[in-house]
């Protein structure tokens, strides 16, 4: 795979880009895709988009999302996307802050900017006088390297600013690709924003492999399922949590009837005749996830193992990878593996090596980030330690088979007064295995001798629901000696995106979270 070829090499291809418009599904085979980034590149360039330039991008999941983002990477421009945690922010102060020369919007956002100046623009929508701005192009050493400029959004709170490395694209992507499977006549569905760059990694990932590719939102994610029938979907944890939850729903009988029917389907030989069953005999499940579905990944966060067990039970294998945007994705753990709790193993061309801390080293010959360029002071020389290695500030370890278990973020250790050292990550996800428990958080309130755990329900007034948790808690302290420090209180409210208890890449914001619920325990 490289840039270079990407585009230039569509129109033999076979596949296309689905997307929803006005409700309906599109489909634009791959032929169209190269005329529309080449007519949108040749518009760019006569609005004075030059290589090495900064091109904000503020917009919703879309086709013109996809197509302005090729342009720029053809013309050498690099892009820098604003995340929904600018929301109210963007304005000239911003652009001005970012050296940004173009900034690309939605129609949608149009109240942003009342007057439009001549360097800001629509990507789906006509346009006046369009003039990108002169900006001094920055005089970074990585300048011919970099290729998008991206902001992420951690557990902890704060925005960091990343380099994205074109070398860093071209080396990481093919090995999460070949540990996925992709098969011709695929179809890929990504609904999470294309702000975040994993997601537009896929797409670039889906071009180059000749695979269709469904581009939509997380409010039209069912609606794309239903309709367009993927076969391939990465998802975070929290979305197949909640089909288990609703699995967890069900009659008992029902639910004893679905699982005797995938343990007799499990002594069947050949994995595609099970898989072909199971949507037959299964099908409330399975059309659930369009009625094609044969791979589904997850990451961002440990999967429950008791929901990679049962996906696994009703024959759509939930695979894992645990990664980061620094370094890119890491290991993988296939449909095939029973480790659940494991993260996999490492991908092709990573090596993995570990502080006396615990803390997970990552090598590779290209990165996927050449570096910060914002963060807390400090922040880039203890991430990026140098030799091409990366510190995760993820504490793990590896088992004798080589797989990679997760125990917690170095920089989330509690200590509690009389000196136990905590990972709550750890507590966090035993108490996850409760089928009521949406999200659990853990802190440790300013002089406190307790640790308090914040549990969002999956039906936060249902007082059985409740006492079921706390009986669970209960189970975990007679074995868990961690667990003996743990108060439960219930949040009055689901964790969303609206409340901004969950990021706009669906992770938990723990400080937030803390912030709300601290004083109250």
């Amino acid at each position: 795979m490289n840039f270079e070829r990407l585009v230039a090499e569509l129109p033999g291809k076979k596949a296309a880009v689905y997307t929803f418009e006005h409700g309906k599904p599109v489909r634009r085979p791959h032929a169209a895709v190269a005329d529309d980034v080449e007519a949108t590149k040749a518009r760019l360039l006569s609005w004075g988009v030059r290589p090495g330039m900064r091109v904000g991008i503020y917009a919703p999941n879309s086709y013109a999302w996809l197509v302005h983002d090729l342009a720029l990477i053809a013309i050498g421009a690099v892009s820098m996307p604003f995340t929904d945690d600018f929301a109210g922010q963007i304005d000239q102060a911003l652009l001005d802050r970012y050296d940004i020369g173009l900034l690309l919007l939605s129609r949608k956002h149009a109240r942003l900017f009342a007057q439009m100046p001549a360097h800001v623009a629509f990507l789906d929508g006509d346009n006046g006088a369009v003039q990108a701005r002169e900006r001094v192009v920055p005089g970074d050493a990585d300048l011919d390297d970099q290729l998008s400029l991206v902001f992420s959004s951690g557990s902890a709170g704060g925005l960091k600013g990343l380099v994205i490395s074109r070398k860093g694209v071209l080396d990481t992507l093919p090995p999460i690709a070949e540990a996925i499977g992709f098969r011709p006549g695929d179809r890929i569905l990504m609904f999470l924003p294309m702000a975040n760059f994993q997601q537009r990694n896929m797409c670039y990932g889906a071009l180059w492999l000749d695979i269709d590719l469904i581009i939509t939102d997380y409010t039209q994610l069912f609606s794309a399922m239903r309709q367009l029938q993927p076969t391939v979907l990465v998802g975070p944890p929290v979305l197949f949590q909640m089909a288990y939850a609703d699995f967890e729903k069900l009659p008992t009988g029902k639910q004893l009837w679905m699982r005797l029917v995938g343990s007799l389907l499990s002594w069947l030989p050949g994995g595609a005749l099970r898989l072909s069953l199971a949507r037959r005999l299964l099908r409330p499940f399975h059309e659930q996830f369009g009625g094609r579905m044969r791979v589904l990944v997850t990451g961002m966060a440990p999967i429950r193992r008791k929901t990679g067990a049962f996906f696994r039970a009703m024959h759509l294998p939930l695979c894992e990878s645990y990664g980061m945007v620094e370094s890119g994705s890491l290991t993988f753990r296939p449909a095939g593996s029973r480790k659940f709790g494991s993260v996999g193993r490492p991908l092709r061309g990573v090596q993995l090596s570990f502080e006396a801390d615990g803390e997970i080293i990552v090598s590779r010959e290209n990165p996927l980030t050449l570096r910060y360029f914002q963060c807390a002071d400090g922040e880039n020389e203890r991430t990026f330690v140098g030799g091409k290695k990366v510190a995760t500030g993820d504490i793990g370890r590896l088992d004798g088979d080589g797989d990679l278990f997760l125990l917690g973020r170095k920089k989330e250790l509690i200590v509690t007064a009389g000196g136990y050292k905590v990972h709550p990550e750890i507590i966090e996800q035993e108490i996850n295995n409760c089928p009521d428990v949406a999200h659990a958080v853990i802190f440790l309130n300013p002089g406190a001798s307790q640790l308090t755990c914040v549990v969002d329900m999956h039906e936060p007034g249902n007082a059985e629901a409740r006492a079921r948790v706390q009986a669970h808690v209960r189970s975990l302290k007679s074995t868990r000696s961690a667990a003996q420090f743990v108060e439960i209180i219930f949040a009055d409210d689901g964790f969303s995106r609206d409340n901004g208890l969950l990021r706009p890449n669906l992770k938990i914001d723990r400080r937030a979270v803390e912030a709300r619920y601290g004083q109250t325990s």
